[in-house]
């Protein structure tokens, strides 16, 4: 278990958490805003998660999708190129949501801030009992979650 307290360390511990993921990423979380998620050593690990092929999933459940499109345009680019592997929801905002945000990797690496609004938390690399319950929660969530970011504008 590696702790974190700042805003870099976080992004440090997912960077680690990331980069021994082989199969799933699955994250919850109220934003991106904390993540940093369009830097480019971090895009291009997603990336290659992406292009990897074999069944390949990146999960990203929010609270607030609403800036997503403005403030992530890499990201975007990701999610234009590879949706069948790369899908952001916006969870239901009527159905109860935890406290905790949280990053899943495969069935074994957690990482997870016990406040949504606190950066603070641990990084688990092989702890797959946590692993099962966190997962369990998402796909709940995964499958109530009512809207999806899109990669299209419409207009006249």
């Amino acid at each position: 278990m590696n702790a974190f307290e700042t805003p870099s360390e976080f992004r440090a511990a997912f960077d680690a958490l990331l980069a021994g993921t082989q199969r799933q990423l699955r994250l919850y979380d109220h934003d991106l805003s904390l993540l940093d998620i369009d830097h480019a050593p971090r895009h291009a690990a997603l990336r290659a998660l992406c292009v990897a092929g074999g069944e390949r999933r990146i999960e990203l459940l929010l609270d607030d999708i609403s800036r997503v499109a403005r403030d992530h345009p890499r990201l975007m680019q990701l999610v234009r190129d590879f949706g069948h592997v790369l899908e952001i929801l916006q969870a239901d905002p009527d159905a109860p949501r935890p406290e905790q945000a949280f990053v899943l990797a495969d069935r074994h690496g957690v990482l997870l801030r016990a406040d949504k609004m606190a950066v603070h938390g641990t990084l688990h690399l092989d702890d797959p009992g946590s692993a099962v319950a966190l997962h369990q929660s998402f796909e709940g969530m995964w499958q109530r979650a009512p809207a999806s970011v899109s990669t299209t504008t419409l207009g006249l």
